[in-house]
């Protein structure tokens, strides 16, 4: 009996990449590979920067071509574009690199096909929950991310606070800290000295776009919230969503400017930089910014996010992105072959010298010898420069928080629970409907969640 290896060293075909990890489904006939590999990415890969730098070492190392197709910039237009390709079988691509929220979706439409091999042990387990849906493996995380507390380590210092070990303790620190630093400008700018800007205790982000959701969940787990649960209204559940929200708006009327329910993750950085708030909720790609930006002579740190007040965890939501074989691939063992490369102990290795979190364990465990990663071929984000080391948080510190960290609801249909959350919890923060809004959100995010609802129609603000 043939396998798929046994055919493709049968044929002598040297752009025949081996197939039998399991890039092709049983019963597809294994045929010489025509074309280059499409990689299809929401992120411009095509010009510079450690991934392309991957990317180019595969087509050195295989004779093979891989060609980048630029999505749109946000990430409605990104999933909207990937659907369509994929559901109407005209998109031409191979791989496919996604948001690691979208997994159960894309698999749920055949978008995407199974892995067929579980993935190593070396994973981060909290990211390898990233690619699972319906007891099967759908892809390999390519890189990570996890939400981090940015602090001014200088104004904790020079109010002789710590840093803040839970929430209750974060708000305390904040208002006091602000309010003393915000008397002391005044009576400076009294005297005809430089005026600072007025500081807040915090920013965030709480626009009402994906932001907003991931700060949702997060002030919700903070509140004895299950990651796990399928549900808002059942068992230990009930009461976690609602006072999440409840304790969101509290921050945004005590700490936060009002301006932080229009910002974005780039925006709150930028607050954070100028000087005009203590701590930021934000993810580790904003460090190298931060670094930049930030006024000579002030100084920061960043740490986990506060720990919540019934068991002392912390946790926070997992970012990052992850690569898959699109279903209607005519190149899937190139394909295979190129989502390996990128994700093997050593490219991941390089990934984090070069300033992206990594999904492996080993990448932050082992020592010695840096990675001989590929020589740098120019900029991306998450890259400083091209002659010097990235600004990064501190390994350990990234270790330990997205060891910590959880993913999204995995569900088919979380884009329309995004949403959802979006436009209940906006309204409730901008204080349109009162606790009613608040009391609703869990009954409709569970329906969203099991595909039995969408976003109201109405504006939230017509409850009342």
């Amino acid at each position: 009996m043939t396998t798929p290896r046994t055919r493709a060293a049968a044929t002598l075909v040297a752009l025949a990449l081996l197939p039998a990890a399991g890039g092709c489904t049983p019963g597809e006939q294994t045929l010489p590979e025509q074309g280059a590999i499409v990689l299809a990415t929401g992120s411009d890969l095509s010009s510079s920067g450690i991934r392309q730098d991957l990317i180019h070492a595969w087509e050195k190392e295989h004779g093979r071509e891989v060609r980048i197709v630029k999505l749109p910039d946000t990430a409605d237009g990104q999933r909207s574009q990937l659907l369509a390709a994929g559901q109407s079988g005209n998109g031409g691509y191979d791989v496919l690199n996604l948001d690691v929220a979208w997994t159960a979706e894309f698999a749920e439409a055949g978008v995407i096909r199974p892995w067929a091999t579980h993935l190593d042990g070396d994973f981060l387990d909290s990211v390898a929950k990233t690619v699972e849906y319906d007891g099967k493996v759908w892809g390999v995380p390519f890189n990570t991310d996890a939400g981090l507390l940015y602090y001014r380590k200088d104004l904790l210092e020079e109010y002789g606070r710590p840093v803040p070990s839970d929430w209750d303790e974060l708000e305390k620190t904040a208002q006091d800290v602000a309010d003393d630093y915000n008397r002391k400008a005044a009576d400076e700018a009294d005297g005809h000295r430089k005026k600072h800007p007025t500081l807040y205790g915090m920013v965030a982000q709480l626009r009402p776009y994906e932001g907003l959701t991931v700060n949702t969940l997060e002030s919700a787990w903070a509140n004895g919230g299950d990651p796990d649960a399928t549900s808002f209204t059942k068992d230990e559940q009930v009461g976690a969503l609602q006072q999440g929200v409840t304790d969101l708006k509290g921050r945004l009327d005590s700490i936060m400017p009002h301006e932080a329910t229009t910002m974005d993750e780039t925006e709150s950085r930028r607050w954070f930089a100028d000087g005009r708030a203590l701590f930021m909720r934000n993810w580790p790609v904003e460090y190298a910014s931060v670094a930049e930006k930030l006024t000579p002579g002030e100084q920061f740190d960043v740490t986990q996010l506060p720990a919540r007040r019934s068991d002392g965890k912390r946790m926070s939501v997992l970012g990052g992105q992850n690569l898959a074989i699109s279903a209607g691939s005519k190149r899937p063992a190139g394909a295979r072959s190129l989502i390996e490369s990128l994700t093997s102990p050593r490219s991941e290795r390089c990934l984090l010298e070069r300033g992206f979190a990594a999904t492996r364990d080993s990448a932050y465990r082992e020592s010695g010898e840096a990675p001989r990663c590929p020589p740098r071929g120019g900029v991306e984000r998450g890259e400083h420069g091209a002659g010097q080391p990235e600004p990064r948080p501190d390994t350990r510190t990234l270790h330990e928080a997205l060891l910590a960290a959880e993913p999204r609801p995995r569900s088919a249909h979380y884009q329309t629970f995004s949403k959802v959350v979006q436009l209940g919890v906006s309204a409730f923060l901008n204080g349109r409907g009162g606790t009613a809004i608040a009391d609703r959100l869990a009954r409709e995010a569970d329906d969203a969640l099991g595909g039995r609802g969408g976003p109201a129609t109405r504006r939230p603000a017509d409850d009342g």
